[in-house]
């Protein structure tokens, strides 16, 4: 029986996303049996949006404790100190799009936990997801080649796959994140638009499943 895909779609920089991340990973680690999983970055940050933090720096300090309550996800100190406090990191969708493109071509069956791994450098150790030297802890974690993700990152070919990627999300029609689609039998289902709880996912994809295999 063909496996269902499930597409997960976020952005690096976007904290809902980091919210939602662990229960990406739950379901990722308890239905891999189930569903092809790939994670798609959807450009929240881009063009002449892409500016200082500072400008929206008050903003996520208080989007951060609504977060925590939701979620129960904790935005770190050394996120807050090296980058809101500090306010000059350039906010930029692009360059975590390029990483994760460049690392889930060489491991497709890895996506949910390379995504995870890179918000990871950014929400949990406060790195700058601007520089290549940032993802070269996930790189050696991973089993990738330094010298070839370097070149990759660079590469104008994999900033257009990245803007690729970015247009297919928005030509779906989907513009807030983190979201949720569902490829089960030739139709494609939106699962969730926003943060959701495992529970809560884990039973819409039950009866979609139920749903597909009904039309066969």
């Amino acid at each position: 029986m063909k496996k269902s895909t499930l597409l997960y779609i976020q952005d690096a920089l976007c904290g809902w996303c980091y919210g939602m991340s662990p229960v990406i990973q739950q379901l990722y680690k308890e239905h891999q049996q189930d569903y092809n999983f790939v994670v798609l970055s959807g450009g929240m940050i881009r063009g002449s949006n892409v500016k200082p933090i500072s400008g929206m720096a008050d903003y996520i300090r208080q989007a951060s404790k609504q977060l925590e309550e939701v979620t129960g996800v904790k935005q770190t100190q050394a996120y807050h100190e090296k980058i809101l406090d500090k306010g000059t990191y350039i906010t930029n969708s692009e360059p975590p799009a390029i990483a994760l493109l460049v690392l889930k071509e060489q491991f497709p069956e890895k996506q949910v936990p390379l995504a995870a791994a890179i918000q990871n450098l950014h929400f949990v150790e406060g790195k700058d997801l601007n520089e290549v030297e940032t993802y070269l802890p996930v790189v050696r974690q991973f089993g990738a080649s330094e010298e070839k993700f370097k070149k990759k990152f660079t590469d104008k070919d994999y900033a257009d796959l990245a803007r690729q990627e970015f247009d297919l999300v928005e030509k779906w029609g989907i513009s807030g994140f983190p979201a949720v689609v569902c490829e089960a039998g030739e139709k494609l289902y939106l699962v969730a638009q926003g943060y959701q709880h495992y529970d809560q996912l884990a039973e819409t994809l039950a009866r979609i499943q139920q749903e597909a295999a009904e039309e066969k």
